[in-house]
């Protein structure tokens, strides 16, 4: 089996002879042979002079005009291994070589496709840093697992190990760490459809500090948030986004109903009603088009192909409607109040809006696995 060590590399002067030389030592498991790929994304600090002097065979240097970050260096690493399996080791020496052998025995002994090396699992060294540091890596992790369905301990760890051909069923898009939950929503929604398996091993970690030239920022943090919620396709992933998509269209229509009233002077009894009606219809455009766009991301081929949805976006929407109707009417004449009644029929309309935007106008299919 023959092992791809990736290798993003970005301004890493101090450490890159280092890294390399730690590498290409690094113990593997008895039969592995190793090729590694460094991508130089447009160093200007003396990192590319180094490279240049690196004479492997075993070693393949590939070199950026333009900086394209880390999600776009690891995108051509990936186009260049010809290994059976790929792993990812960053530049800067705060992840340990030694410990491939670790993370390579899930997939090795046939248990995984995936590994994920994890710095908070119990069981090995770290470097103590910053508790508000720590706890963001752990927010950013638990709000990728609601989101995917994966219980992970370490979404952005750097280790992540996996079989080659996985490259090929995901398309990466972020250029800089947004990567990184990119990837991992990634694999969550292969997951869901191949049934792959992924397994957490322990890793030590000796972090650097900002000072020492750690590199990602709040900036990275709130685009990681946002890749969450944009590339997990999960039942739990289109149920959150359709939670709050539902949110925003509410705000919608009562942003609408103000507009008609105290702007257009839709005051009269019959003009509220008709401005009622007009509110509704602008949230349900406005629903439309947040639902397609981003709770199912849904690819429409043609212009007749929206008019379409359009429809059956509305007739899923009034029908949920008719029903919540009869149901009030049936309830309120048994006796239960209008409190209840109507919280009642609100959530059946949620349930019967999700299910028919899920399955009818998206088209999501139900996966059944054995």
């Amino acid at each position: 089996m023959k092992l791809s060590i990736v290798i993003p590399v970005f301004n890493e002067l101090n450490s890159i002879r280092t890294i390399l030389d730690l590498v290409q030592k690094a113990p593997l498991p008895k039969g592995v042979e190793r090729e590694i790929v460094v991508v130089d994304d447009c160093s200007t600090d003396g990192t590319r002079d180094i490279l240049k002097t690196v004479k492997k065979k075993n070693i393949t240097i590939l070199y950026h005009e333009i900086n394209q970050g880390k999600g776009g260096a690891l995108r051509t690493g990936y186009a260049n291994c010809t290994g059976d399996v790929i792993i990812v080791q960053d530049a800067d020496l705060e992840y340990d070589p030694n410990e491939y052998s670790i993370l390579l025995q899930p997939i090795l002994e046939g248990k995984a496709d995936v590994v994920y090396g994890s710095r908070y699992l119990k069981g090995n060294r770290h470097r103590v840093l910053g508790y508000w540091h720590t706890m963001g890596n752990k927010l950013l992790t638990w709000v990728s697992n609601m989101f995917s369905n994966l219980y992970l301990t370490d979404m952005e760890t750097c280790y992540k190990v996996f079989k080659r051909e996985i490259v090929s069923k995901i398309v990466l898009t972020e250029n800089r760490f947004g990567v990184e939950p990119e990837f991992t929503a990634q694999i969550a929604n292969l997951a869901y459809r191949d049934g792959l398996e992924i397994y957490e091993v322990p890793i030590s970690y000796n972090g650097r500090t900002y000072a020492e030239g750690k590199k990602i920022g709040m900036k990275d943090a709130f685009r990681a948030i946002w890749c969450i919620i944009k590339y997990n396709n999960s039942t739990a992933a289109r149920l959150f986004k359709y939670f709050f998509m539902g949110l925003l269209v509410a705000l919608s229509q009562l942003i609408s109903m103000i507009f008609l009233v105290e702007v257009l002077g839709f005051r009269s009894s019959l003009m509220q009603n008709i401005g009622y009606a007009i509110s509704i219809e602008v949230s349900i455009i406005i629903g439309f088009i947040l639902h397609s766009l981003i709770t199912w991301q849904y690819n429409f081929n043609r212009l007749s192909e929206i008019s379409a949805k359009m429809a059956q976006f509305h007739l899923v929407t009034g029908l949920s409607f008719a029903v919540r109707q009869v149901l009030f009417y049936v309830l309120l004449s048994t006796g239960v109040g209008y409190q209840l009644n109507t919280l009642i029929g609100i959530g059946v309309a949620i349930l019967m809006n999700f299910i028919g935007y899920d399955r009818i106008v998206f088209g999501v299919k139900i996966i059944k696995k054995d």
